[in-house]
């Protein structure tokens, strides 16, 4: 209580100082200016008031509290653009595939044959009836009587079948030559081609693929792999 007293009569007192301060420097100012100027300002009026309230002292101001900073981020860096593929592999070479079968082959060639004549008289009559009469003929000067019958008709018959016999042996003995083709199927090995060592090239890179069949100057691709089925 005693400090609040003792601060309002200092106020009370420095407040007093300044009021007679202020009206001793208007006097000399009215006292250096003319007649009509300082008959013409208004007198100042000092109000003095002691403060009766005890003041207290002013609290601290608050001290300004730094923001929180983020620590920085890094950049991230761009993605790297997606890889262009070619739409067709450049073929480089094919080199053929060759395995060992076992398979045969037919050799022909030309043989000398003997053929017999084409028959005209299949049956042999014409050796038969000369054969026939020549016996006959025979048979008829051998004996007398009914005894010379009988032996013209036995000579006629020896004769018939003597002389088909040998029409007979005539016709078998004609022949001719001639040439006939004869083929044989004779065992042998062969090479068969059965697939393809392909050389490729696709996005500067080079490879190979095995195919049943002989490409052609290019192979269908996609996402750098080629479309096609390799060969087993």
């Amino acid at each position: 209580m005693k400090q609040s007293v003792l601060i309002a009569s200092l106020l009370g007192g420095g407040i007093v100082l300044g009021a007679a301060g202020v009206a001793g420097y208007q006097a000399l100012t009215h006292k250096a200016m003319p007649p009509q100027t300082a008959a013409s300002q208004p007198a100042a009026v000092v109000v003095t008031q002691a403060a009766s309230v005890p003041q207290t002292a002013p609290a601290p101001a608050p001290q300004p509290v730094a923001a929180a900073v983020p620590p920085p981020v890094a950049a991230t860096p761009p993605a790297p653009p997606a890889p262009q593929h070619a739409n067709y592999a450049k073929v480089l070479g094919a080199k053929p595939i060759y395995d060992t079968v076992q398979t045969t082959k037919t050799e022909c060639h030309q043989e000398q044959v003997v053929r017999q004549a084409p028959v005209q008289d299949q049956h042999r009559v014409t050796g038969t009836l000369l054969g026939g009469v020549v016996g006959g003929l025979l048979g008829n000067q051998v004996g007398g009587g009914n005894g010379k019958t009988v032996a013209t008709v036995v000579g006629a018959v020896a004769g018939g079948y003597a002389g088909n016999q040998v029409q007979d042996k005539m016709q078998r003995s004609d022949t001719y030559a001639d040439t006939e083709n004869r083929c044989m199927e004779v065992p042998t090995t062969a090479k068969k081609v059965v697939g393809y060592q392909v050389r490729y090239s696709l996005d500067g890179k080079t490879g190979t693929v095995r195919m049943d069949h002989k490409p052609g100057k290019r192979l269908p691709a996609r996402d750098g792999q080629l479309l096609i089925t390799p060969a087993q």
